[in-house]
């Protein structure tokens, strides 16, 4: 293999990893950006839900979903991201109900 070849395997290689890690990013961005708007979905549903919960319930709640909202980026870096904010998505679903799943009702926190 000659110097040339060699230069030009090894530029192959870097490029197909340097598009594999675009790609990761524009996934994770991508998933990153559709859970933002689900829990902002949710956000505004407990809104229209707060006569319903106690002011610091309220607060608590709403802190908890700003912080996760803000940090989607963040969480979306961790191994196994699309777990962790389904779950979080799941558990915050418990409380404003937004989707239509069957919840036993005991898990309800109002």
């Amino acid at each position: 293999m000659t110097s040339s070849e060699r230069d030009l395997r090894a530029w192959t290689v870097d490029a197909i990893v340097t598009r594999h890690m675009e790609l990761e990013a524009a996934k994770r961005k991508f998933i990153s950006d559709f859970y933002r708007e689900e829990f902002l979905r949710h956000k505004s549903r407990l809104e229209c839900q707060r006569t319903f919960f106690k002011e610091g319930t309220y607060e608590e709640i709403e802190g908890v979903l700003d912080r996760i909202i803000s940090e989607m980026d963040r969480i979306c870096e961790v191994e196994n991201f699309e777990e962790l904010a389904s779950h979080l998505l799941h558990r915050i679903d418990i409380v404003t109900n937004l989707s239509s799943s069957k919840i036993d009702p005991t898990y309800r926190i109002h």
